[in-house]
């Protein structure tokens, strides 16, 4: 079997077993901008006009995060729900399908294909494309609330809703063009890496172990604002062009790199010993 003929079985057939999970995001998406358009007009019931809400100020809500966490007596640590909940749910869509595929009919591809390079790189690729689907969907859920309830599609960031809204305690007033494609892009990439990490642990471990250990990383790193933890650069809020400590663009794309390029490395070297008969 050909590498073109392998990766269009898995996009095929990881799609088809993923989509019920995309229709899920979308209705994610579609429940974080209600939330959103209900919370703003909350806040600014007594103005003259409540603030519209631009296309940008829908993902930055979805895509945010918290700000630093502090510990106090006073002040507990307050999940991130809706940050959480979205990249939990897309690393669990792409969890069980490689690992699923393995042990029933993919056993025969892998055999077809005379390359196990080739087999790791198709669910590689297909994980990159299932991820990309799911910020799009994101996207465009975001983009079609916004030309129904008719607020602007603009990439205009409104700053009185950063710190009524997202608490993000800014000392800016304004924001620079930078911080429109840390929250465009930024939660993708390390979105991206971190599913990929996920497939390679899946290797070593049980996929709902491995599901696990991310899920532990996206704790700590929604506890802890430290460049160290990849989930903080997921988290607009926290991006240096927000907060004075806040993490840096350069390191964030140097986590992504590196995890991607460790992962894929690590995935290609392993697989090469890896025990599929006798793998329970």
């Amino acid at each position: 079997m050909t590498f073109y003929k392998l990766l269009k079985y898995d996009v095929k057939n990881g799609f088809r077993l993923g989509l019920i999970n995309l229709l899920i995001v979308a209705l994610f998406a579609l429940a974080f901008c209600i939330d959103f358009y209900l919370r703003k007009n909350g806040a600014y019931i007594f103005d003259a006009s409540t603030p519209e809400g631009t296309f940008i100020d829908y993902l930055f809500y979805i895509f945010g995060g918290i700000k630093e966490y502090i510990p106090s007596r006073t002040d507990g640590f307050i999940f991130p729900v809706k940050w959480l909940l979205l990249h939990l749910f897309i690393l669990y869509s792409t969890l069980y399908y490689p690992y699923r595929d393995l042990s029933s009919l993919g056993l025969n591809i892998l055999v077809r294909t005379k390359g196990r390079m080739a087999w790791w790189l198709s669910k590689s690729l297909w994980n990159i494309c299932y991820v990309l689907a799911c910020y799009l969907v994101i996207f465009l859920t975001v983009f079609g609330f916004c030309l129904i309830m008719q607020e602007p599609i603009s990439l205009n960031i409104t700053p009185m809703f950063v710190n009524d809204l997202l608490e993000a305690d800014s000392p800016f007033d304004i924001f620079s063009t930078q911080l429109v494609y840390i929250i465009l892009f930024f939660p993708l990439f390390i979105s991206l890496a971190l599913n990929l990490l996920q497939m390679t642990f899946v290797l070593f471990i049980k996929p709902l172990y491995s599901f696990g250990v991310m899920a532990v990383i996206l704790l700590a790193s929604a506890y802890l604002l430290t460049p160290i933890l990849p989930g903080n650069y997921a988290m607009p809020i926290r991006s240096e062009h927000v907060v004075e400590n806040g993490v840096q663009v350069t390191d964030g794309v140097m986590m992504v790199l590196l995890l991607i390029a460790a992962s894929f490395i690590a995935g290609c070297d392993y697989f090469r010993r890896y025990d599929i008969l006798n793998d329970d």
